[in-house]
């Protein structure tokens, strides 16, 4: 296909730098999203310096001219109480905050930082506030100790209750666990009915808060059972994060969410289950909006927990170009640093060649406009910035 035919669809951004004084590149958002209460944005690769921005561009934005009002990433909800505590106003390290109160180590970067930071000032400013959510499982999908323990902060002390936190944590997580939970710790004998009983008295009470993170917390316990698919069609953790948004969308009017592009798509995902989009359209309908991110060149970032900060986010040698049939392929033909392109706009020949998208190191056949409203296309990835667990200056608050 040749190149002129995608420029002459797409809309340039001039940078991803969330700091930008420039928003003018932005502004095709205003008629992308509309009225839309919600906003997905995600990303076809994990620990991608460049989709850390863009997300963080867009959520700035999002908040300073469309009066957005919260941020929701794809990690536990109970952990993410921390974080929203601070971006409000709240003590402590950032570097801490975000390692304890964004799961799955998505928090351990300069990028997400800088997010972090941008949205306390915002609030520190006294305009329209902006907070942060999680909306998986507690404890990277392994641990149900921080949804118990949240859930307990928040209720009056029984009987029985050191011993349930105690029986809850299965100790830190060093990664996510494979989806069938090979390896995992199991959970203890009685665990699953201590942890119902618990949502049951924050039932009773009335708080809806202690109940999600209840609810999380049963949840792990089933995923130790029976692994992240419980039945045919099913993904737990998709179906958590469907709920958590439906629960905070009762407190918020209208988010911006990240996650991978694979949770946030509306067509039926690679493992046969229904992803979050497809969740939540027959709920939402245009209330929810969902952008996809594609890629160029550049390799696929790893993850070593273990590493120096500057080598958190590992990347091996060499990249391999998308296939020509995928959408980052056709996109990328453009050639532009990046690029917006809005799906629902553009004439169905203009993408015919795409029967794929790239997602981390596979590539997921799909049907691009079935899947995406719009997709930010970016021509070359680089590894996330790690960054120290503990403040450089430890008079940071």
């Amino acid at each position: 296909m040749a190149a002129a035919s995608i420029r002459d669809v797409v809309f340039p951004l001039h940078t991803l730098d969330p700091a930008a004084g420039d928003d003018s590149d932005l502004q095709v958002l205003r008629d992308v999203v509309g009225d839309a209460r919600v906003v997905c944005l995600g990303e076809s690769v994990h620990f991608a310096s460049e989709f850390y921005r863009l997300r963080d561009r867009v959520l700035r934005f999002l908040v300073r001219e469309l009066g957005f009002s919260a941020f929701v990433l794809e990690s536990g909800l109970p952990e993410g109480l921390l974080v929203d505590d601070w971006v409000r106003g709240g003590l402590g390290d950032l570097a801490e905050i975000a390692r304890r109160g964004i799961t799955y180590a998505f928090g351990r970067c300069e990028e997400m930082h800088a997010q972090l930071r941008w949205m306390r000032d915002w609030n520190a400013a006294g305009r329209h506030t902006v907070g942060f959510y999680g909306m998986d499982v507690p404890g990277w999908c392994a641990n149900p100790g921080p949804g118990v323990a949240a859930c307990l902060a928040r209720l009056d002390p029984m009987p029985g209750d050191r011993e349930l936190l105690a029986a809850a944590d299965l100790g830190e997580p060093t990664g996510a666990p494979s989806p069938d939970a090979r390896g995992a710790t199991g959970a203890p004998a009685g665990l699953a009915r201590g942890i119902g009983e618990l949502a049951a008295r924050a039932s009773a009470v009335g708080d809806d808060l202690a109940l999600q993170c209840a609810r999380g917390a049963q949840r792990v316990v089933e995923f130790l059972a029976h692994g992240l698919y419980p039945a045919p069609g099913r993904n737990l953790r998709n179906e958590v994060m469907a709920e958590n948004l439906r629960w905070i969308l009762d407190r918020e009017d209208r988010i911006v969410v990240g996650a991978h592009n694979v949770h946030l798509q509306r067509a039926v995902s690679f493992d046969g289950t229904a992803p979050i989009g497809s969740l939540l359209t027959p709920v939402l309908g245009d209330d929810l909006v969902v952008i996809g991110t594609t890629r160029g060149a550049g390799p696929v970032p790893d993850l070593d927990l273990g590493a120096d900060p500057s080598r958190r986010f590992s990347a091996p040698d060499g990249a391999s170009a998308p296939p020509p049939h995928s959408l980052d392929a056709v996109l990328d033909a453009a050639e532009l640093p990046h690029h917006l392109v809005d799906l629902r706009r553009i004439p169905p020949e203009t993408i015919a060649a795409a029967t794929a998208m790239c997602a981390q190191n596979v590539l997921v056949d799909l049907d691009p406009r079935q899947a995406f409203d719009a997709i930010v296309h970016v021509r070359q990835i680089t590894p996330a910035h790690g960054a120290a667990d503990r403040p450089a200056n430890p008079t940071e608050r």
